[in-house]
């Protein structure tokens, strides 16, 4: 085993930063060795595949979300599956669109005011940008629980009853087909979109704020997580 070589992490591994994170089958090239501990630099399919949390978290907590570090027989050597490149190509895309600057030019872009805080002028101009580039076939997702689920999830609400009214009620864990937005604004909630749940095709109107798409590698991602971000801090 040697500086340059691909290797795949064996099945089972657990992350040596999240615990609750498995990351068997994760693939890249040796950048370092130090004793038994390999650095390896994620190779570019692996890097597509990365959670958005994921690497929120790791540009929060100042770590380097395409580096991971574990012990030598943690890995098996494998042939290289992209070029040192596409690497390159894909953590540079990554970065961008992850980085807090670019998503305040983004918003900025967008708006077109000094005044950038949430208010009807402004979205009422986010609505019709967003309009104009988010497809309505989208998957969307709930970002966290919806206000109507905390009680269930963390107080001591019934959870039966929980399991029940999640058959009529929208839930954060559902996945939704977009349809269209709605020509009206819900207070502090912002956009409204008009969403098809895909397990029943029963239809909701819900706060896009509390939406993000599933594919965090399809063009809509980024747009719906800029305003996402936008509606909480300004």
């Amino acid at each position: 085993m040697k500086i340059g070589n691909s290797v795949r992490v064996k099945d089972g591994i657990v992350s040596p930063d999240y615990n609750d994170l498995i990351i068997g089958g994760w693939q890249g090239r040796i950048t370092e060795i130090n004793d038994n501990i390999v650095s390896i630099e994620l190779d570019s399919i692996t890097l597509i595949k990365l959670s958005s949390d994921y690497i929120t978290n790791s540009i929060v907590e100042d770590v380097e979300f395409s580096i991971i570090m574990l012990n030598s027989n943690e890995v098996s050597i494998v042939e290289p599956r992209d070029t040192p490149q596409d690497v390159v190509r894909v953590k540079t895309n990554i970065e961008r669109r992850f980085s807090p600057e670019d998503e305040e030019n983004r918003i900025s872009e967008i708006l077109k005011t000094n005044d950038e805080s949430v208010n009807e002028v402004n979205l009422k101009t986010y609505s019709k940008y967003l309009k104009s580039k988010v497809s309505n076939h989208c998957i969307l997702t709930g970002t966290e629980d919806f206000p109507w689920e905390e009680p269930y999830l963390f107080g001591d609400w019934d959870n039966d009853e929980y399991e029940k009214l999640k058959i009529t009620q929208p839930s954060y864990t559902d996945h939704y087909k977009l349809v269209n937005f709605i020509d009206k604004f819900a207070g502090r909630q912002g956009i409204i979109v008009k969403v098809e749940r895909l397990s029943d095709k029963k239809v909701f109107e819900l706060p896009l704020w509390d939406l993000e798409v599933v594919d965090n590698n399809a063009p809509e991602y980024i747009l719906i997580s800029d305003y996402s971000s936008w509606m909480t801090n300004y």
